[in-house]
């Protein structure tokens, strides 16, 4: 199962002015937050997002995104496996919208996982698997655009009357 990105988070110094930006700029639909922040609504289809204030005591503004996972404890000991290390924390959302974690990549790139609470919601349904074409399917193209045989004509046979009236 894939792990699908269900939400980004924008850190910057000046909230509301970006907030103002985004909404100009790419019609997102942001509504005051909590704290002073913004939640994002992108559209149909689209990951929905927060912007908020930095909160890493730096002065960088940032881009995070998060993905969904059933299982933050058993997904940060997946990553690891795979080299890269946990963020360092993980803390429980209110509203019973679930928890929040993170891990750094083997480049040091921060990513989030989220893994919804009751209050969530169903997690976004899986996109269709493709098929692959099977065999046959593929014999049946290959014959297609190969080049045809043409059959050679058989010799009629002689019945036995013409056979007798030619001696």
């Amino acid at each position: 199962m894939a792990n699908p990105v269900t939400w980004f988070h924008i850190s910057a110094k000046h909230v509301e002015a970006l907030a103002k930006f985004y909404g100009e700029a790419l019609d997102w639909k942001l509504t005051p937050g909590p704290n002073g922040m913004f939640f994002i609504d992108t559209g149909a289809g689209g990951a929905h997002g927060g912007l908020d204030r930095i909160m890493d005591g730096s002065d960088k503004s940032t881009i995070h995104t998060y993905v969904d996972t059933p299982d933050i404890d058993a997904q940060l000991a997946r990553i690891e496996r795979a080299g890269g290390r946990p963020a360092g924390f993980k803390f429980e959302l209110s509203g019973g919208m679930g928890w929040i974690s993170g891990f750094i990549d083997p480049e040091h790139n921060f990513v989030g996982l989220w893994q919804r609470g009751p209050e969530a919601g169903p997690a976004a349904p899986a996109a269709p698997k493709r098929r692959a074409p099977a065999k046959k399917a593929a014999k049946k193209t290959a014959k297609k655009a190969a080049p045809k045989k043409t059959a050679k004509k058989a010799a009629p046979k002689k019945t036995a009357k013409k056979a007798a009236k030619k001696r």
